[in-house]
């Protein structure tokens, strides 16, 4: 493709459009060319908004930035069909490889960028007929870096020629938070409900029951996989009634529970769990359980738990509820609750200062407390995690411990990637 280019899509995101060829009307060799949706203006104050040419759409004038609704209308950004107003909100963009070369440039004069980078919002800053103005801001250590390679992309782009294409006939559907995940997954609410009807969904993708009899000889993390064929899906496996939620490549215990919305993926569970609402459920290993004095398992609602593997074939999992603002800091320790549990309780658990469970105590917040426990195999890091949340006792043996934070700066991708093959490849 000698004119080929950089189709850009957001990874959280679900574009559906149904249009004629006679109106895509752009080239390979056009700077930009964005695709955009016609949104409400609530929907807008989150996107990027574009503010087209009265007489031709196909002109914009600039790209407003997640806007409040009095900066669309002082930008005459909005439009209106019959009583209803509306705006075009950003989607997918392309942009040519002259442009690609450009920025590549700017990666490489850089060289170590340890910065974040907004593929909209600072590349689409500079665009349009009156773009908007230049980045600025005071320069200190923290953010020297960043300032400085923003306003290169603003002046590398600055003039640059954009073409937008409407999507009259299209939807947008983003999955970025726990409650637009679940719904999806699940077909819940009416946005779960049209993705499931349009793309023909299912809840149950490569799943199957799981055999008590060879549960010691099953190892997904480490290649050990059962003899196949082996158990059934659960569309035509009847014991394994009770299973509402969304299941994604999976092995399950044939009396696991789980509700409408909740999520299960690349997990294999060997023992019976209850699974409630708003939980999601990932990359967990559990086929013993020891403490277990129940016939099942239940775990709290409102979930999120996810099992790393970490350099040096070593594992955590993390454990947060569905609705933790996990960004939040905190000044006042007694303010701050895991599941309910304060920095004192969760100290005296772990045995152990309160300032022992975060590495700056100037930067209080889920995403910085460590107490997540590095272990030797993935079912007892779920163990070890979900007694944090359960138990009342003290957890008496000495380890160390991680925050989220560390977890993805240590965490084997390519283990994941293994992992996940793995469970694929037999459901």
């Amino acid at each position: 493709m000698p004119n080929g280019g950089v189709l850009l899509c957001s990874s959280d995101t679900i574009e559906l459009f149904d249009e004629s060829y006679k109106n895509l009307d752009w080239l390979l060799t056009d700077d930009f060319v964005a695709f955009a949706h016609p949104s409400s203006l609530s929907v807008g104050t989150q996107h990027g908004v574009y503010v087209l040419d009265p007489i031709d759409k196909k002109k914009c004038i600039c790209v407003l930035q997640k806007p409040t609704i009095e900066q669309m209308k002082s930008h005459k950004a909005i439009w209106c069909h019959g009583d209803e107003e509306f705006v075009y909100t950003d989607s997918f963009y392309y942009f040519n490889m002259n442009i690609a070369q450009h920025l590549a440039e700017i990666y490489r004069q850089e060289h170590n960028i340890q910065c974040e980078i907004d593929c909209y919002g600072d590349f689409m800053n500079p665009l349009g007929i009156y773009p908007l103005s230049r980045p600025g801001g005071k320069e200190n250590d923290d953010n020297s870096q960043r300032i400085r390679i923003k306003q290169k992309i603003y002046d590398t782009l600055l003039g640059c020629h954009l073409k937008v294409i409407i999507l009259h006939n299209s939807s947008f559907y983003h999955t970025g938070t726990n409650d637009e995940y679940l719904d999806i997954c699940c077909g819940t609410g009416q946005t779960g409900a049209e993705i499931f009807k349009e793309l023909k969904l299912e809840k149950h993708v490569g799943c199957k029951v799981f055999d008590e009899s060879r549960h010691d000889t099953i190892d997904f993390w480490h290649g050990i996989l059962p003899a196949l064929p082996h158990g059934d899906t659960l569309h035509h496996q009847p014991s394994a009634p009770d299973v509402h939620g969304c299941v994604i490549h999976s092995f399950i215990h044939p009396k696991c529970r789980s509700s409408k919305r909740s999520l299960l993926e690349y997990c294999c569970i060997g023992i019976p769990i209850e699974i409630g609402e708003n939980t999601i459920l990932s990359n967990l290993t559990l086929v013993t359980y020891l403490d277990i004095n129940q016939t099942i398992l239940q775990l709290p609602s409102n979930l999120i738990m996810q099992t790393i593997p970490l350099n040096n074939e070593q594992y955590a999992t993390f454990a947060f509820g569905f609705y933790d603002n996990m960004k939040a800091t905190y000044n006042n320790d007694d303010k701050m609750l895991y599941f309910g549990q304060t920095l004192s309780i969760l100290s005296k658990k772990l045995q152990c200062h309160i300032n022992d469970l975060f590495d700056d105590e100037n930067n209080k917040s889920l995403w910085t407390l460590k107490i997540f426990p590095i272990t030797k195999n993935p079912n007892e890091s779920f163990e070890k995690t979900l007694k944090l949340i359960l138990s009342k006792n003290c957890i008496l043996s000495k380890q160390e411990y991680v925050s989220i934070k560390e977890i993805l700066q240590h965490r084997d991708i390519s283990a994941t990637i293994q992992y996940r093959s793995n469970l694929i490849n037999c459901t």
